[in-house]
Parts: structure tokens; sequence; C-alpha cells
């Protein structure tokens, strides 16, 4: 896509920041935000438009049939460090415009939205 508004994948092509994906959101950027944490932190907070999957289905492979095609696949968790894994398997799996959110949904609330609660 020429129109870099629109673009998703830092430099790097590793991480993305919270205000760089908030900017997206707000946008309507073609993304897929995908939170890899478990049921219960999901339950205590979320950032708006994800959808929950958890890590385990994504060591399992289990997860990679979900992903939405046309769309770049943004991963978070807590704090950003068990991305890290997830992130490498949708990349070997050929989404190799996958990243992470940068400090995870803990970076987010600071950043962004400091009205939802950390824990």
């Amino acid at each position: 896509m020429s129109d870099d508004r629109h673009r998703v994948a830092p430099a790097d092509g590793s991480a993305i920041t919270p205000r760089h994906l908030k900017r997206l959101l707000d946008q309507g950027a073609p993304i897929d935000l995908v939170d890899i944490r478990e049921p219960h932190e999901w339950e205590i907070v979320r950032i708006p438009g994800a959808r929950l999957v958890p890590m385990r289905e994504w060591l399992d492979g289990s997860a990679l049939p979900t992903l939405r095609q046309g769309r770049t696949p943004v991963f978070y968790c807590r704090t950003g460090r068990r991305t890290l894994e997830v992130l490498a398997v949708a990349r070997e799996a050929g989404f190799a415009d996958a990243v992470h959110l940068e400090g995870g949904v803990v970076a987010w609330v600071n950043e962004i939205d400091p009205r939802l609660p950390v824990y």
C-alpha cells in the first residue's frame, strides 16, 4: 500500500508503539489485533477492538488458521514479552508483516487510556 498513513509495520519490522497502534485503529487500518493472554487477564483489561486467542493456541499451531487474510496481525500481551514467541510462530507461518505491541497492554494503559485498570 503506498499510503503511509496505514503503514502498520515499523522500520525494524517487529514492534509497534501504543501511539502508532492508536493512530492506525483510529484510521481504520487493516489490522487484526490479537490479545494472546489468558482469559482471566482478558477480563481485567483489554484493548478495544481486540480478540482473545491465548498463547498456547499459537504455540501448538491451532490458532494460525484464525489469522484474518488481508489484515496485518498485531499481537499483544501484558508487557510485550510473551508476544515475541507468538510473533516468531506467525512469521514462520508466512505472516512476515506481523508485529507486536511494544510494552503490551500496560503500555497501552499508561500511554493511551489511563482510565483502564492495570495488573
